[in-house]
């Protein structure tokens, strides 16, 4: 999120789309901290990444491709992430800034 002025009318809109991807990934992380992992329905209905990697771009991203992207159609797109904050690599899962992700494959290269 990047706002310049806070008397745009579509500031509120932007603050209130990334209080709550923010308050989601917040909820998530004090989840995890607790020791519980997401749900098998939470997982079921997440994005599923396949020859993905971890990448740096100033902070930890994942690139890959998509299938079951809310924003992205298709069948095995690919695409770049928000920020990574959490790999599972025994559930094959990640929490990015938007949303979990159920992991394939690892890319080779």
């Amino acid at each position: 999120m990047f706002i310049e002025n806070l008397k745009d009318p579509k500031a509120a809109e932007l603050l209130s789309s990334d209080i709550a991807k923010l308050q989601g990934l917040l909820d998530d992380l004090k989840s995890l901290r607790a020791g519980a992992y997401p749900s098998r329905d939470t997982l079921r209905n997440a994005p599923f990444l396949d020859d993905y990697r971890v990448i740096n771009r100033g902070i930890a991203a994942l690139s890959g491709d998509v299938t079951g992207h809310p924003t992205i159609s298709g069948t095995n797109e690919p695409m770049l992430s928000s920020p990574l904050f959490v790999v599972l690599k025994d559930i094959g899962a990640a929490r990015t800034l938007s949303r979990w992700y159920r992991l394939g494959e690892r890319a080779s290269r």
